[in-house]
């Protein structure tokens, strides 16, 4: 992915830095359909609370993802934990604000293990409140402000094995894309850690209608960085059983015009795709990975990739 637009002076991304990486992210994906689904541009300075929202206990989205996600990631904590070094470092890419993190720690105390604790996000929000969280207890903490493709370039050389925790954001990208990624993340020696959510141990309709309760207010944001104005310029916001969200131009701009981007076109905003267990191991092996997998019969599994 293009990217020349440069940091302000004090290491912050500007609004006009998230507009020039919005329009040189997509990807055709057929005559019609174009690839807008780079997650990162959902946490545009001051829309956090969007994303903030989902996460709130009333939520469809909560109870179908949040809870069996903190619940899946509490059972296997111990056992994860006691695959990795002595010593490491935790990269946590993206955490957000359910403090998930913290049954990490916690294993990580019992079994007498420690770590550097570096958090990744490009939001200055969601990376203050990780930081912050882990060294209230007294944990050493290396934050990086850098999207997830800079961060091989952005973190010091390898002198302490890398524990790289991406978990449910994998289900955001191209499995192929996103797996080569945390592959040099993680670097020689080093681990990478994802979870999915398998769709035939869950209602599928259900969490397509988790997301389509959100879908509106988290992809908004992401659409006016193109210039759009969402009501006059976007036809309906839907979302599949794969998940995926997509919109359909009414309006397209100049600048999506000479990429080829024409009124009528179907943009795919976002996606955090549902597997099957087999989907899952298909695509580690064809990526010749050695990974564990840890199913406790739960909606969510979760692979240890050794590097």
């Amino acid at each position: 992915m293009q990217q020349t637009q440069k940091t302000d002076e004090k290491g912050h991304y500007p609004l006009k830095w998230f507009k020039e990486r919005a329009l040189n992210s997509f990807v055709q994906i057929d005559e019609n359909a174009w690839d807008y689904s780079d997650s990162l541009l959902l946490y545009i300075p001051g829309t956090e609370k969007e994303y903030e929202s989902m996460q709130e206990t009333d939520t469809t989205y909560h109870k179908i993802v949040t809870q069996p996600e903190r619940a899946y990631l509490e059972e296997i904590a111990m056992e994860l934990v006691a695959e990795l070094p002595k010593y490491f470092n935790y990269v946590d890419l993206g955490p957000g604000t359910e403090h998930k993190e913290q049954f990490i720690f916690d294993a990580a105390k019992t079994q007498e293990k420690s770590f550097i604790y570096t958090p990744v996000d490009i939001s200055e929000r969601f990376l203050k409140l990780s930081s912050e969280h882990a060294t209230q207890q007294g944990i050493e903490v290396r934050p990086e402000q850098v999207p997830f493709e800079k961060l091989t370039s952005a973190l010091p050389p390898i002198d302490t094995p890398r524990f790289v925790s991406l978990g449910l954001t994998y289900s955001n990208y191209n499995p192929a894309y996103i797996l080569g990624l945390l592959k040099n993340i993680s670097g020689k020696g080093g681990s990478f850690f994802i979870t999915v959510q398998i769709r035939d141990r869950i209602a599928m309709e259900e969490v397509r209608k988790a997301y389509s309760e959100d879908a509106q207010s988290i992809t908004n944001s992401k659409l006016e960085l193109l210039g759009l104005n969402v009501k006059k310029d976007v036809g309906d916001i839907l979302v599949d059983d794969g998940v995926r969200v997509w919109c359909t131009l009414r309006h397209s701009t100049p600048e999506l015009e000479a990429k080829g981007i024409l009124s009528g076109a179907r943009l795919l905003i976002f996606q955090s795709l549902r597997y099957t267990k087999e989907a899952l191991e298909e695509d580690l092996e064809s990526n010749s990975l050695d990974y564990k997998l840890f199913d406790t019969d739960q909606t969510f599994i979760g692979a240890l990739v050794k590097t």
